[in-house]
């Protein structure tokens, strides 16, 4: 097994091979990759299914032919979350690769825009493609 700068190196490789990255603004980016462990609630009306992680990383996001150099955000039991940066469409199926080497395919729930080119999406975890 490659040890994890191995991993890190390859994921860096193929984040400069994918045809669109992620660029997030300078002070957001400064703060992003802090974050570590449970996420906190929110609050006690939550009607999530199960608690959600912190999951910062870079992953590269395969959409029909085209590769995404994404950021994760979150990981759950069910799905994970992602800033991307292009906007996906609900119900549509990508495929997404982790530094760790695990692939999974998800099927996207929701993307919303939060600046001009950064959007915040969501995605279930599903069994192969279609």
């Amino acid at each position: 097994m490659l040890g994890l700068s191995n991993e890190k190196r390859l994921m860096d490789k193929l984040w400069r091979a994918a045809e669109t990255t992620l660029e997030l603004p300078k002070l957001e980016a400064k703060y992003f990759f802090e974050f570590r462990g449970p996420m906190p609630s929110g609050h006690f009306d939550n009607r999530r299914s199960y608690h959600r992680f912190y999951l910062r990383d870079k992953a590269i996001l395969t959409r029909n032919e085209t590769t995404l150099g994404v950021l994760t955000t979150d990981i759950s039991r069910q799905g994970i979350g992602f800033l991307a940066p292009l906007q996906l469409l609900p119900k549509q199926r990508v495929q997404l690769l982790l530094t760790s080497g695990a692939e999974y395919y998800l099927q996207v729930a929701r993307c919303r825009r939060r600046s001009e080119n950064v959007f915040e999406c969501g995605g279930r975890f599903v069994v192969g493609p279609r």
